[in-house]
């Protein structure tokens, strides 16, 4: 019996001290909101570049090579439409330097996001075409079904894109 009148004594004091509690709680909700939104804003994104033994590097090698190489009218108009130039095999090379994956993703993210978007992680293919055109494209970026690639040149000025 004496449990039983301590326990509604603490819930009598408790529903007194109510206004307090629950401005308590919400300072601290507060402070673990900011907290997290914080720690969150402060993750810079992480742009990273698949390796040239990547299934998805190496189809997007073998489509480009078969565009910068051909001497099909078709694929010949293709290529200039994508900005492309034309090149050698040896000359589609995956890419995984660092500063230019990030360069890469931070690009690919301006041409596929609406404005104000935040930045968020990417693991990138990025193909070098000569040395004067870059192909980057991240498998994991559907619109619908599709996934899109993006042409820059060597200023990361957008020339073309296509859907796969």
């Amino acid at each position: 019996m004496r449990r039983h009148r301590i326990c509604w004594h603490l819930a009598a004091i408790l529903w007194e001290q109510r206004p307090l509690i629950e401005a308590a709680s919400l300072r601290l909700l507060g402070l673990v909101l900011l907290a997290t939104f914080a720690t969150t804003a402060l993750h810079a994104q992480s742009y990273t570049c698949l390796p040239d033994t990547a299934p998805q590097a190496i189809g997007l090698r073998i489509y480009v090579v078969d565009l910068v190489t051909t001497t099909d009218p078709r694929l010949v108009a293709k290529r200039e439409r994508y900005g492309l130039l034309p090149a050698d095999s040896a000359e589609v090379t995956v890419v995984t330097k660092t500063n230019v994956c990030r360069s890469a993703g931070a690009a690919f993210h301006n041409e596929v996001s609406d404005p104000g978007t935040p930045a968020v992680d990417r693991m990138l293919v990025v193909l070098e075409v000569g040395n004067k055109r870059y192909v980057v494209w991240d498998p994991a970026q559907y619109v619908g079904e599709w996934t899109t690639h993006v042409i820059f040149d060597r200023r990361w000025n957008t020339l073309g894109s296509f859907v796969g």
